[in-house]
């Protein structure tokens, strides 16, 4: 199985003008969905599909309590889940105001996944690419 890429214009990394570049981008080729993720731990294992499916879904909702309590939720060889913020920036004096609501500032809510430097030195090591069609527009 290979990582499928393709090869797309790039802005010039330091804004001269005149040549063109180009970078490797990875594309998906599906889903690997968490049916088929229970499929495939239920035959590799003694555990029946109904198991693994009662784990994942009870890691889900443990994932997501730590994750509320403001942990980061580290899962060995795997790597870390923590909440990430993207707000607006705010005058410090709003602060001390009584009215100060700090989340209406808040724009948006992530869960930040770091990989294990394991789980990528396992990735790096395995990993073969194939490339799929690339059309660089002129």
């Amino acid at each position: 199985m290979a990582v499928t890429y393709k090869v797309l214009r790039c802005k010039n990394p330091k804004g001269s003008s005149g040549v063109q570049y180009a970078a490797d981008r990875a594309v998906k080729t599906g889903d690997y969905d968490f049916d088929a993720l229970a499929d495939d731990i239920q035959y590799s294992t003694t555990v029946t599909k109904a198991d693994v499916v009662a784990v994942l879904t009870a890691a889900q909702a443990y994932i997501k309590k730590g994750l509320l309590a403001g942990q980061r939720v580290v899962l060995d060889e795997l790597g870390a889940l923590q909440i990430q913020l993207k707000g607006k920036c705010f005058a410090q004096s709003a602060i001390s105001g009584d009215d100060f609501n700090p989340a209406s500032y808040i724009d948006n809510v992530y869960v930040r996944f770091r990989p294990d430097a394991k789980l990528i030195k396992h990735i790096r090591a395995d990993v073969s690419v194939k490339r799929i069609s690339s059309t660089l527009m002129p």
